[in-house]
């Protein structure tokens, strides 16, 4: 085992013993990877060995057992990716990576239309969720990475509102889309209710956050008032359109995963189509 400290003075001799002792034993040694390591050391292992690991930028240290690794030391901050459409992240172009915080936002849903006299539904929120992902070894060379558009508003006298898409960074981190908003139509009280926000019990990820429900829409012929959009963790709602005599079309979702406002008739006026619901968006935070 390593022979702990000694002060050499002019004319000591060095033995093969002393080099194993204080230098080959007690010192930090440089390998490929954890299967060259052990090669290296199989039969030699002491307690309290390091080895520094170039494939993981790791530091190991031999306990009398096994190898564990240092924990020491933390995260530094690099760099961010941007994803606001969908495409994948490449492992390989950051060699020197150790930990990722993937933050992914979906879309949200659109804006209900309106018929003659009557208001649509805002459409809801995108959830968002993120996950710190600090098993780079066990991080597939090529992750997916989805960006989930935004729902699109209801056309004018029909109920054909979507909903936000889901965004996520692999398996690891996943946010659901807002809920689309309803017609409203020459029924009933013809009051549009509004989408739900993305729950946050449906995504994954180490920590979630719903999004805010979209705004009803008012029925009264002369007092209208259209469902403003649900705000997401990202971005506000689409504004609700007031009462006026000609139609108003709903405002779409401000970015990242608002959702669209409702539709609002005019006064005795033909439909308006909602508002658009705004596209997520997936950042990735680099560290090293």
């Amino acid at each position: 085992m390593g022979s702990g400290f000694k002060d050499w003075a002019a004319g000591d001799v060095l033995t093969a013993a002393d080099v194993d002792g204080y230098l080959m034993r007690q010192t930090v040694m440089t390998f490929a990877d954890a299967s060259a390591r052990d090669t290296a050391l199989s039969g030699v292992l002491d307690e309290g060995m390091v080895a520094y690991l170039e494939d993981t930028n790791e530091v190991t240290v031999y306990d009398g057992s096994d190898w564990v690794i240092y924990a020491g030391r933390g995260y530094s901050y690099v760099q961010t990716v941007y994803f606001t459409s969908s495409g994948s992240f490449t492992k390989a172009s950051y060699p020197w990576l150790r930990a990722v915080r993937a933050k992914t936002q979906g879309g949200g849903g659109g804006g209900g239309s309106s018929q003659t006299t009557f208001a649509g539904g805002g459409g809801g929120g995108g959830a968002y969720a993120e996950a710190f992902i600090t098993d780079i070894a066990g991080m597939a060379s090529s992750v997916t990475v989805t960006v989930g558009a935004g729902g699109s508003g209801g056309t004018a006298t029909n109920d054909d509102a979507t909903n936000g898409g889901n965004s996520s960074f692999g398996s690891d981190a996943i946010a659901v889309g807002g809920d689309a908003g309803q017609y409203g139509a020459n029924v009933g009280t013809g009051r549009g209710i509004g989408g739900s926000g993305g729950d946050a019990a449906s995504c994954t990820g180490d920590v979630a956050f719903s999004g805010s429900g979209g705004g009803g829409g008012g029925g009264i012929a002369d007092n209208q008032q259209a469902g403003v959009g649900g705000s997401s963790h990202l971005g506000g709602g689409g504004r609700g359109q007031p009462d006026a005599t000609t139609p108003s079309a709903g405002l779409p979702g401000l970015l990242y995963g608002g959702g669209g406002s409702g539709g609002r008739s005019g006064t005795g006026s033909g439909g308006a189509n909602g508002g658009a619901g705004a596209a997520g968006i997936v950042i990735v935070e680099l560290y090293a």
